[in-house]
């Protein structure tokens, strides 16, 4: 068993790091799909570009996640309206159904990428399938069959192509006895992350993008000039530096340390079976469990991928940690640890074996984990920071695959000086995805 991430158990040969000094027009920090994909969307506007990425590019959450394109935030459609109105008053509903719909571009986005660059990464829109179960694990819904029921109403209204399916329906599509109702949203898909943005990476080198790899950056300075990028080998100066970070961000820029949030997340694969059991993607218990069949053979079967279990180790997974040496608290870093754990693990196989126990004999040949940035109100944060020139895409909640590609086409387009017909369209990501919100120097950068 490898414990590692199955996506990235492939050949790869990175690029070499930085040496010496360099001028661009944008470095961007972060080789995951947030940077790669905007690096690759300023290279196609004609800017000189740097990719900064301190391990190899798609190492990071982008290789460690379950390969999910689901529109929407992590929770409830139900769920979303009503904590978007409780911020926005009657504008809520309309924020919510624009949120799903900015994902829906994003997803058309990616899909267009992988046909204009001809990128195989076992792309396929089965959709998703937001499960209730009948016994609810820790942290869920007492009665989720009710959220998804309310949210199936209200995504119906709004336009969204959706079904509902009840018990016997599900058993048919599933085979598990656990599960009593499901939302089918029958837009989402699922690839292969590793694949897509190697691929991405591939297309942007050969539009004249730098990539310097297993390259941390030091610190970024601004002076009259411009700005100036640190890293142990070298310095870049340039004009704009997008951090495409994700969780990470904090780490460079502590004024974001609350607001966002590393969340481990922890996966297993097990061995291939020959058989499809099911297409499409799942997520149960809120969010806490999901899982889908890969598409890696033999003929028309696959590995099934299986995540979950942080609901049972909430402390452990999640946040910033502090010890106290000789009276002094001292900041750690668990929450930025990929390692998978025993105790997580434990909790995913007990899960699985639990929904499908015709499975549990199958052997796991692959688990990790992975690092997600959560903002403190599920929200992404787009757009300039405090810093001027420094611009940030971030804080995805476990939904990059839904945002990021989208966020990387906004953010690219100002760089340009071009419009963007994601403002243009949608007021969601001028008042939601705000980057500004949250911070000490906000409301004052407003007024």
């Amino acid at each position: 068993m490898i414990r590692d991430s199955y996506w990235l158990d492939m050949p790869y040969t990175p690029s070499d790091p930085l040496s010496g000094d360099l001028d661009v027009d944008v470095v961007v920090i972060g080789g995951g799909v947030t940077g790669v994909t905007g690096a690759l969307f300023l290279a196609e506007g004609g800017a000189r570009v740097a990719v900064l990425e301190r391990r190899e590019v798609a190492s990071g959450a982008t290789g460690r996640n379950g390969g999910f394109m689901l529109a929407g935030t992590h929770e409830y459609y139900a769920e979303a309206v009503e904590e978007l109105t409780d911020l926005y008053g009657p504008d809520g509903r309309r924020l919510a159904r624009e949120a799903w719909a900015i994902a829906l571009e994003n997803h058309d986005l990616m899909a267009g990428l992988m046909k204009k660059y001809d990128i195989r990464c076992d792309y396929y829109r089965h959709g998703s399938y937001v499960i209730a179960m009948k016994r609810p694990d820790r942290g869920s819904h007492r009665d989720p069959l009710e959220r998804i029921v309310q949210s199936y109403k209200l995504l119906q209204e709004d336009g969204f192509d959706v079904e509902y399916l009840d018990e016997e329906k599900l058993y048919e599509i599933k085979r598990s006895p656990l599960l009593a109702g499901a939302i089918w949203n029958k837009f989402d898909g699922e690839l292969h992350p590793v694949k897509y943005v190697r691929g991405l990476a591939g297309a942007a080198s050969g539009l004249g993008v730098l990539f310097f790899e297993n390259t941390p950056v030091a610190g970024v300075d601004r002076n009259d000039r411009g700005l100036l990028v640190h890293t142990p080998g070298g310095r870049i100066r340039t004009q704009h530096v997008l951090l495409g970070m994700n969780a990470y961000t904090p780490q460079l820029d502590t004024r974001y340390e609350r607001r966002i949030i590393p969340h481990r997340g922890q996966v297993f694969t097990t061995e291939p079976v020959t058989e499809r059991l099911f297409n499409g993607v799942f997520y149960a218990n809120d969010g806490w469990d999901f899982w889908r069949q890969l598409h890696d053979g033999p003929g028309e079967g696959g590995r099934l991928l299986f995540g979950g279990g942080r609901n049972h180790h909430v402390r452990a997974e999640r946040g910033f940690h502090f010890l106290r040496r000789r009276g002094r608290p001292i900041r750690t870093y668990r929450g930025y640890k990929e390692r998978p754990t025993r105790a997580v693990q434990k909790s995913n196989d007990r899960a699985f074996n639990h929904a499908f126990p015709h499975l549990a004999d199958l052997g796991r040949t692959h688990r990790w984990g992975g690092v997600m940035g959560f903002s403190y109100d599920s929200s992404p944060f787009v757009g300039e920071t405090e810093t001027p020139g420094v611009h940030i895409v971030a804080g995805f909640t476990g939904r990059g695959n839904a945002y990021a590609t989208v966020a990387a086409r906004m953010v690219s387009d100002r760089l340009l000086g071009r419009p963007s017909s994601v403002e243009d369209q949608f007021e969601t990501v001028k008042k939601v995805f705000d980057p500004l919100r949250g911070g000490i120097d906000a409301e004052n950068r407003r007024l």
